[in-house]
């Protein structure tokens, strides 16, 4: 039997500033700070929405990929009760999934604005080391590029390298920063404008782009003995269908639902909630929202990108924060869309969060271009660690 892999900390970074517990206010009062970004090359739209990490809590300085990991990552240690150094940390694995990496190096360079010399570099495989040498860590560090299902990917090959002994503790999830190649790629297919994202609403159009970073602490349950942890991590899916650079292809969207309840013994029925990756986008909402109508008609449904903007590479790690917030206080916060917009029939958590005092088992969906298709699965943590 696979020993129980536990979420013991918690970190976040977004653009309701540092720290998981005013990400989770935002998300429960459907509180956006949405702002309109500056057009990048003549002709592009003006009045496109984004979410930035505020000034108050942006660090300074570049690289800041590493800087939002950083933040999270020794939040998250001090929420599992540990610091940098601590001898449970020494040889622990850190993984960290991103879309664009150090792109404000890379742009900067690109456009003259900086000298190489003065960056510290590009490399993306920097971001995890940097996160290992901020928390004392000198077991594996590695990061890894999914795209927009990056953290959950992550969370994927810690879950495997702690049940294989790699390691007790791990430090993972996943961080992007503002990209203006990221806005300029979206802005050239249309997806991004004026209007807020609104998932699974019958009037959505567009995403809004967001950056931060989630990091987690995941023990297995003899190093995590004496805490009280969020929840316990008991799969994560992953498959990509390479079907289409840019679409979802419903098959293997359905594919991954499939194997993510194989792989932990569970029917749809047993999950109870859901954390949908809820782009706002038209292909991706209709492709979801139709598996959640079919599938999960029980499950109560929340779209996060609503309210805090698509994180990209580190979508996935908000969300995963999210659902262990959720199982840890037996609540679901809602979607910023009206329920009379609500396009499927769905269960959409809408107006004001909503109490589930019986919540076991909590699904968080991440999925991203080229086919990349991730979903974990927590569960509620019942007796000691």
């Amino acid at each position: 039997m696979n020993e129980r892999i536990l979420v013991t900390g918690i970190g976040m970074i977004s653009p309701a500033g540092a720290g998981a517990e005013p990400f989770w206010a935002d998300l429960c009062a459907a509180r956006r700070r949405f702002e309109e970004l500056t057009p990048l090359y003549p002709g592009m739209k003006p009045g496109v929405l984004g979410a930035l990490v505020p000034g108050t809590a942006r660090p300074a300085g570049t690289r800041r990929a590493s800087l939002f990991a950083e933040s999270a990552a020794l939040e998250a240690i001090r929420d599992a009760g540990l610091a940098p150094g601590d001898p449970s940390l020494l040889n622990a694995l850190v993984c960290v999934g991103t879309n664009d990496g150090h792109a404000d190096v890379l742009e900067d360079l690109v456009a003259g604005r900086r000298d190489l010399a003065g960056t510290g570099g590009f490399a993306s495989s920097d971001i995890a080391d940097d996160v290992a040498r901020a928390v004392g860590a000198s077991g594996p560090a590695f990061t890894v590029h999914n795209t927009c299902a990056s953290a959950n990917v992550a969370l994927s090959c810690a879950l495997e390298m702690l049940r294989a002994g790699v390691a007790d503790t791990a430090v993972v999830g996943g961080c992007d920063t503002y990209s203006e190649k990221n806005i300029i790629g979206f802005s050239s297919l249309h997806a991004i404008g004026p209007v807020a994202c609104r998932p699974f609403s019958r009037e959505r159009r567009y995403v809004t782009p967001s950056e931060g970073a989630g990091i987690m602490v995941l023990q297995t349950g003899r190093a995590a003995r004496g805490r009280r942890p969020y929840a316990e991590l008991l799969t994560v899916a992953v498959n990509n269908d390479a079907r289409h650079p840019t679409a979802p292809d419903p098959e293997g969207v359905a594919g991954c639902h499939r194997q993510a309840l194989d792989q932990c013994g569970l029917k749809a029925d047993d999950i109870d909630a859901i954390f949908a990756h809820g782009t706002g986008s038209r292909a991706n909402d209709s492709i979801e929202g139709s598996i959640f109508a079919e599938t999960y008609p029980h499950a109560a449904i929340t779209a996060i990108k609503g309210t805090v903007g698509h994180l990209m590479g580190a979508a996935g790690a908000a969300g995963a924060v999210a659902s262990c917030l959720a199982l840890s206080r037996r609540l679901m916060p809602p979607t910023a869309v009206g329920a009379d917009e609500v396009e499927l029939d769905i269960d959409l958590v809408t107006g004001t969060a909503r109490a589930v005092p019986r919540l076991r088992h909590v699904q968080n969906n991440a999925f991203g271009f080229g086919g990349h298709n991730a979903i974990a699965i927590f569960g509620a943590v019942t007796g000691d660690g």
